[in-house]
């Protein structure tokens, strides 16, 4: 009779995890072609797709490859301005097929829609490395689909998506490894973390934690040999990409390596990266804290295994690394930055495996409640009376908070009154361990529901209302470069601070006057007292006198100081940001541009 209650149990387990997976499946693709679908507008009557701008940097060096010129941004000049290798070879052999430039961007998004859509599955498999219960499987299968950073920053045409899968790939394969080696396996392995040394040269961190957890959880007499084949696939993909680096660019390290690391004293990034992590882990990650903290509390003894430690250790790795670079450029997106988005979906296994040990007894399910109720509640009352009002000048490191909280204090406060009661109601009925077993289900989709609001629902909320961040700016880009080309003759040259797609739809040899394909701006000392990743460095004065640029389009902290000294290196200053340099108005196919500078801008600056 036991038994065949047990079976049942089982085959109603294994019903729900099956029936539930594709229900997350068909969810998250339907969402995944939502999200790329809304990335297009229309010129004319062609559709067009455009990328984050920084990937559409790498882009341009696909574009160029596959035609032929190298792995370059400009023709002939040799510099590695981008810092995901291998996902910038995956955009050439997309160019290889010729697709319409308008489409481009879109295979890449829907290739990054696959990618999460194969990590889901990944995740699926491991968790079920650590727990056979379906609802836990099926809670970290949901939370990774529909984690907003990972599907932005991987559709939007970055390099995440790619290392978050790989990184999965790995660890499953290091749980597979733990519990019996097989050469065939570990072969695998270490040609995926190859892979991901060569996507990004930042991921050796990430092949430390897995070759120094494996190495010592294998068995004593594969422990050398383990070691070895480490250190030799380190050698071998790291060594080779830098004498690559070396022998075509002339260089060992990216050039944004140096835009962004140096130049600026190490405590001024430290203190900018402490900044801006712990205002991201207060503003959106507090319950999964609190989580994580109770679960250390209560269920210590439980959780010390070396097999958490490797779920979790990445994201504590990536989070020492973001603060030790100083943090991102886009911190002020409502969610995690590109070093750590690409350890989210294994910390929320980790999180939703502790979760299921802290329900499964009565006084740690009743602190989790109270936890969570009180959480609701205080984060209500601070949105509500301490949050700057919108424009405030204080306000400022979320300002889509500010500016969407104002419509939906109402409906939030009912959402938030709603699971604050439930959380009641649960403590109060949770008597005893009896009672405990029934509520546990409830008690657990609860608990996820607050999670998955505070993590994601702000960034759903502003995807719903203005669409993803920077598409509206990406497509103002996209027309400018086309208007670059139908306005210009071929040899016409040009002056950015956006350098992805206006290069990329303008075909014009281009200047990137922020430093990322120049060494000389790049290597620089800092222009800014405040560090921000990537944009504290340029010298108008240089670049305009070296390359001289027919067109100025853009310009970053412009200045009053700054128009006189471009005017003075001989270019007219038609508006704003842009300048034309006298004696290139023949190479603007407009009759009378000069008498009409008004007509001129409105033209070449898009809106």
């Amino acid at each position: 009779m036991l038994i065949s209650k047990n079976l049942e149990g089982l085959k109603r387990n294994q019903q729900l995890l099956w029936q539930g997976s594709w229900v997350i499946y068909a969810l998250a693709l339907f969402y995944y072609l939502a999200f790329i679908i809304r990335t297009g507008f229309l010129i004319g009557d062609t559709t067009y797709f455009s990328l984050f701008d920084d990937a559409m940097i790498a882009m341009r060096y696909a574009r160029n490859m596959a035609d032929g010129y190298g792995l370059v941004w400009n023709r002939g000049e040799y510099i590695e301005g981008y810092t995901n290798f291998l996902w910038t070879l995956w955009m050439a052999v997309i160019h290889l097929f010729r697709v319409p430039e308008s489409k481009t961007s879109l295979v890449v998004a829907i290739s990054g829609a696959a990618i999460l859509l194969t990590n889901i599955n990944l995740i699926r498999k491991i968790t079920s490395e650590y727990t056979g219960n379906a609802s836990v499987i099926l809670a970290s299968m949901a939370l990774s689909a529909f984690n907003y950073a990972l599907i932005y920053w991987t559709i939007r045409g970055m390099e995440v998506g790619i290392i978050t899968l790989l990184l999965s790939y790995v660890v499953l394969l290091s749980l597979k490894l733990n519990k019996k080696f097989s050469g065939k396996k570990f072969a695998l392995l270490l040609l995926i973390l190859g892979l991901m040394l060569l996507t990004r040269t930042d991921c050796i961190l990430l092949f430390f934690i897995i070759g120094s957890w494996l190495s010592f959880n294998v068995e004593r007499r594969n422990r050398i040999r383990v070691i070895l084949l480490f250190a030799g696939t380190l050698v071998l993909f790291m060594g080779g990409h830098t004498l690559f680096r070396i022998l075509y660019y002339h260089d060992p390290l990216p050039n944004t390596f140096y835009l962004k690391v140096s130049g600026t004293p190490v405590t001024d990034r430290i203190l900018r990266g402490l900044l801006v992590y712990f205002k991201w882990l207060v503003a959106f990650f507090i319950p999964v804290l609190l989580i994580l903290f109770l679960g250390v509390v209560t269920q210590l003894k439980k959780l010390i295994d070396s097999r958490y430690l490797l779920i979790l250790s990445p994201f504590l790795m990536m989070s020492a690394y973001s603060v030790y670079v100083g943090g991102d450029a886009w911190e002020w997106m409502p969610y995690a930055n590109r070093y750590i988005t690409i350890t989210i979906p294994l910390l929320l296994v980790f999180t939703v495996i502790v979760l299921e040990k802290l329900i499964s007894g009565l006084k740690p399910i009743r602190l989790l409640l109270v936890l969570m109720g009180s959480f609701c509640i205080l984060w209500y009352g601070y949105m509500m009376f301490l949050l700057p009002s919108a424009g405030n000048t204080i306000s400022g490191f979320y300002p889509t908070v500010i500016w969407l909280w104002a419509g939906l204090r109402y409906p939030v406060g009912v959402v938030v009154f709603l699971l604050a009661s439930i959380m009641m109601i649960f403590y109060f009925k949770a008597d005893h361990e009896r009672k405990t077993r029934i509520y546990a289900p409830g008690v657990m989709i609860s608990t996820l529901i607050v999670v998955f609001l505070c993590l994601e629902g702000l960034s759903y909320i502003h995807w719903c209302k203005y669409n993803a961040l920077h598409v509206i700016d990406d497509r103002k880009m996209v027309r400018t470069g086309l208007s670059i080309q139908s306005l210009t003759t071929p040899e016409t040259t040009i002056a950015v601070v956006w350098g992805g797609a206006i290069p990329y739809f303008a075909h014009r040899y281009t200047v990137d006057l922020m430093g990322k394909m120049d060494r000389t701006i790049a290597k620089s000392n800092s222009r800014l007292k405040e560090f921000f990743p990537g944009h504290t460095k340029w010298n108008y004065g240089f670049s305009i006198y070296k390359y001289h640029p027919d067109i100025v389009l853009q310009l970053f902290f412009k200045t009053p100081y700054d128009d006189q000294r471009i005017e003075a290196l001989g270019y007219d200053h038609i508006r704003d940001d842009l300048f034309i340099r006298n004696g290139s108005f023949g190479k603007i196919r407009l009759p009378y541009t000069r008498s009409n500078p008004q007509k001129l801008f409105d033209l070449i600056i898009q809106k």
